[in-house]
Parts: C-alpha cells; structure tokens; sequence
C-alpha cells in the first residue's frame, strides 16, 4: 500500500485526463476484473476486504481524498451543514491543494440536484469507479472488485433482503458494515417492502424502456430506474439521516454495493434489453476525482458509457424477458387452405424512439390543486382540459389501434423534511374509487425532492432540487375501466396513501398532476 503524502498530492495537484490516468495507472490486466454478487463465495472474498478497508478509510484524516468522509462528501456534504462550512472547518481559511480539490469534488451529485438529470448513471459509473481504486489500494488488492446488492433477484431469500453482513452488529469483521439508523426490516433480514402493497423490487418497467433520455413525458431509462428502483431502495433502506436522504446517503457503507447493482442494471440494459446510451453534448461535461493515490483526475461523463474501457465486468447480468407465446391457431374452415403466416418483426428501440419523437405530448387533464400529503390518504380530481379532444367515454384513451398511451404525469415534489415512506398512486373514477390492484398505479418516493444545500446555498429556500418527475403509463389500466363499463369522460381520481407512517410535518407535496397522452 502507497501512502499518500503531501510530495505526492501536491505532484498530481494538476489535472490528469482519464485516458492519460487508464494508460499509466490502471490496467495491467490481460482480462476484465469481475464484480460478483454478494451472495457469491467470490462476492463475500470481496465484502471481507471491503469491510477492513472501510476500517482503514474511517480512520483517515479528513484532509485525505482518500479517507471515507471525503468519499461521502463527494456525493453530498452533511446536510446538518453546508459544503462552505465543511471546507473551512476541515481545511481552514488557507487556500490548499487539498482544499481546492475538496471544492472541485465535494457535492457533484448533480442529477439530485436541479442539474440535468441524464448525468445520474455516469456520474456514478465515475464515483464508484474511483472508490473501487481506492479500495484497492488501501487494501492492497490490485485484484478487488466491488461487490452488488442484488436485491431485485427472482431467489426469495435475496429479493428485497439487505445482505447479512450489513447486519452484524457485534461480528468482528463486518460490525463496520452496520448501521443504525436504517429502518427495522432492513436491518432486521426481512424484505424491505415487506408492508408495502406490491412488489416494490419489480424493475420490469424500467428495463422496458427505448431510450436513455426522457421524450416528452415518457421516461428514459436514466430517469426511470433513478426515480423507481434506484430511489424506493433508498428510502426503504434508511432513514432521514442515512440511505432516506441525499446529503446523508453515501454514508452507509450499502450505498456503494446498492450502486454497483444500479451500474449492473445499466450494463444489462445495453446488452441484454438492446438499449443504446446517447450522443449528446452533456456526455461532454467533465467532473473531477480523486484516484487511489488522492491525485486529481479529469473524467467526462461519455468516457463511462462503455465498461469495455474501464476493465471490470460483471458475473451476471439481468436477462430479458422471454417473448409471449403466439396467439393460438384458427383451423381453417372445410375447405379452404391455411393461409400462409406474415413474419411479424418486433420494432427497434430506434423506431420506438422516433416513434416517441413524432408524437408530442398532449395534455388531456389536470388537478386543479397541488397534492399535500401526510399521514392519511389524500385524494386529488384531474379534470379535462377545454381544449383536449374527447375520444373515448374513458377521459383520456385513444383507440386501441393508436399508437399513443396515456400517462399519469406527477411533476414538481417537494418536500421540507423526508417522509421516509413510500407513497402509492391509485387513480379510478371519481366517485367509488375503490383502492386495490385494480387501480394500482405506481409507487412514488421524494428522496430528491427535499429542500438542501448543494454548494454551499445556505438557505434551503435559495437551492434547486431534482427534476421530481414521474411517468406512469395508466393505458390498459383506463382500458378496462372502459371494458367494464365505467363512464368517466371530465374526471378521474387520483389517491395517493403512504406506504407507513410518514414523519411529521415533513411537507410533502406534488405540485403538478396531469394525464397526458404520447
């Protein structure tokens, strides 16, 4: 193991590209490194390592870019404080090399932020990137790998269930994998949505999705696994001062296997589900790490689209699901010849975008209130816009041969405190709107949605906030109210009940309701 001393800091104070750093610093190795699944014996060699590195890290000086809190404070600085406030208190008044690189680092968890929301998956790509290397080092494990949580695995003794050994409390290995301040079926080996009312591990929806970047109001799957899987994790994993919240996340030693999982999924959307990451000019932004000597390294976000160039693999990816089977044969009539079968071919997740792209969102309805949510079930009426066309008894269908789908859209939540509960979405008719899976719609959570400081603000009233955004195709659920009868043409009901008890007086709101269809 290198020690980091100020000689060497100060040599590589200067920006390093990330191609010069992968050519000098990273790769000797003929073949790929593996990430494995915690549940794996190779999964477990590397939590073992993890976690006495973690140790190593924990007593660092927190001048150390190397040290766990400055791993911490790059995603997002103690929210009890500012980032400001941080800096002068760890480095003084004096500018420094170290202080310089801390302000360059220090709250570049931007997509969480009210900055573009595409950035997530790179930018985390890059962060867990770096971190891996610097467990290497500590460890002296060129050979390390971060291990992933796989908690959306088909295996019941998996699926939603935080890993043993972040459970351990007085285990003399993994205990500095273990937090408190997580919620009890966390930290208790019992699924995490366990009172939740459906099966919050389902990504099936995400890894459907035909493009990386939002179109309109349909979600890309950048945004869509962030604000789904990605945020329900959160929540139902840790509370407001640990996992539940951004500015305390990075904190608890799950978020980085949590993200390994995230990283997998991505790779499994590429390969597997045929997804294509963009050409666009925000993969040019850059962001600056630090590598596992401390030095300063430049990387911009399009350097992480392709893990073929940073070395590691994973052992397993997520598969697709298998096609639906055929629709059963007709027998011909008496007399008359089986026609021959037209090969029908699935379209591209190129044309299902360019489908996207001709087909601008159009508003249909919307509340004429926010939503403020609590304790108990909160009930807002979407109503038909003057000017939306009425096509169907059911407000807001199109026929079924059109190629557009209707979305319940949720913008703009905010929240002064966590709730530190999921909330459900139930949308139905607007009188007897019964709550069950029949008007089931999604799940949605404001781990990004909470007023904070990002960059040093001060008032939590002057800073922006994620984008907030949510999509749910609610298509073939209004399609068999309309088979069952239902007549709803100006309003539909929208319910929203939380998944637990919130916490009090946290604020909670959804500013803007729409259906819209794309």
């Amino acid at each position: 193991m290198i020690s980091l001393s100020r000689r060497r800091f100060l040599q590589g104070a200067s920006a390093m590209p990330l191609a010069t750093w992968l050519s000098s610093n990273a790769f000797a190795q003929s073949l790929p490194l593996v990430r494995y699944d915690i549940a794996s014996p190779q999964g477990l060699d590397m939590l073992t390592t993890y976690a006495n590195a973690m140790r190593t890290m924990l007593a660092k000086p927190e001048t150390d870019p190397t040290s766990w809190l400055w791993q911490w404070y790059s995603h997002f600085v103690n929210g009890a404080t500012t980032k400001a406030a941080e800096l002068t208190r760890i480095f003084g008044t004096t500018v420094t090399p170290q202080s310089t690189l801390a302000n360059e680092m220090w709250n570049t968890c931007q997509s969480h932020a009210g900055q573009n929301t595409n950035h997530f998956l790179p930018w985390h790509r890059m962060f867990v990137f770096f971190f891996e290397q610097i467990i290497r080092e500590v460890s002296g494990r060129p050979d390390f790998t971060l291990p992933y949580w796989d908690y959306t695995s088909a295996d019941p003794l998996k699926r939603g269930i935080v890993p043993l050994q972040f459970r351990l409390k007085l285990d003399p290995v993994f205990n500095v994998l273990y937090r408190a301040d997580r919620t009890t079926l966390a930290n208790t080996g019992q699924r995490i949505d366990k009172t939740q009312p459906t099966d919050q591990m389902d990504i099936s929806a995400t890894m459907a999705c035909a493009a990386y970047s939002t179109v309109g109001t349909v979600l890309g799957f950048c945004r869509s696994i962030d604000s789904n899987i990605h945020g329900r994790i959160h929540v139902l994993v840790g509370n407001a001062k640990n996992m539940g919240a951004v500015p305390y996340a990075a904190r608890d030693p799950l978020f980085w296997v949590h993200h390994s999982n995230i990283d997998r999924l991505w790779e499994s959307w590429n390969k597997n589900y045929a997804g294509v990451n963009p050409v666009s000019t925000w993969g040019n932004t850059q962001f600056v790490f630090a590598d596992r000597l401390g030095q300063r390294v430049t990387g911009r976000l399009k350097e992480f689209f392709d893990l073929g160039l940073l070395g590691y693999q994973y052992d397993q990816l997520v598969a697709p699901p298998p096609p639906p089977p055929p629709p059963p044969e007709t027998p011909p009539a008496a007399g008359q010849t089986t026609p021959k079968k037209k090969k029908t071919v699935a379209p591209s997740n190129a044309q299902r975008v360019a489908a996207l792209m001709v087909s601008p969102p159009e508003r249909v309805a919307s509340s004429l209130k926010m939503a403020e949510l609590g304790a108990a079930n909160t009930r807002v009426t979407v109503q038909r816009l003057a000017a939306a066309r009425q096509i169907s008894p059911m407000l807001g269908l199109v026929p079924a041969t059109a190629p557009q789908r209707t979305y319940l859209v949720l913008k703009n939540l905010h929240t002064w405190k966590q709730p530190e509960v999921l909330y459900h979405v139930y949308l139905g008719p607007a009188k007897g709107n019964a709550l069950n899976k029949n008007t089931y719609v999604g799940a949605i959570n404001f781990f990004d949605a909470e007023f904070h400081d990002h960059g040093g603000h001060g008032a939590k009233l002057d800073t922006a906030l994620g984008e907030n955004f949510f999509s749910f195709d609610v298509t073939d659920l209004l399609r068999r109210f309309e088979r069952g009868g239902a007549v709803a043409r100006n309003a539909l009901q929208v319910t929203f009940v939380p998944g637990g008890k919130p916490t009090q007086g946290a604020g909670s709101m959804v500013a803007t309701i729409e259906l819209v269809r794309q």
